[in-house]
């Protein structure tokens, strides 16, 4: 599926992630003991998208992990690589 990037919704979603990444989504607050932290601008972009079309966002990126339940499903792989 093609789906356009500059869409209101996907923008929107931006906001909203990267809002709730640092801990400023006083409707949206961050797990008990998770720390707020500052996204990559593409990692944002890349959860934008997946959470506006509904898709599984299948990644060996940790950086997403907050995110799952939340804003998206997240499948993780660990490659077993610890870098």
């Amino acid at each position: 599926m093609v789906y356009p990037v500059k869409v209101q919704a996907v923008i929107d979603m931006y906001a909203q992630i990267d809002a709730y990444s640092q801990g400023k989504l006083p409707e949206k607050p961050l797990p008990y003991g998770m720390s707020s932290r500052n996204m990559g601008k593409n990692d944002i972009w890349i959860a934008s998208t997946a959470a506006v079309t509904n898709s599984v966002l299948v990644t060996t990126d940790k950086d997403f992990q907050h995110l799952d339940g939340v804003f998206l499903d997240l499948k993780l792989i660990d490659t077993g690589c610890y870098y």
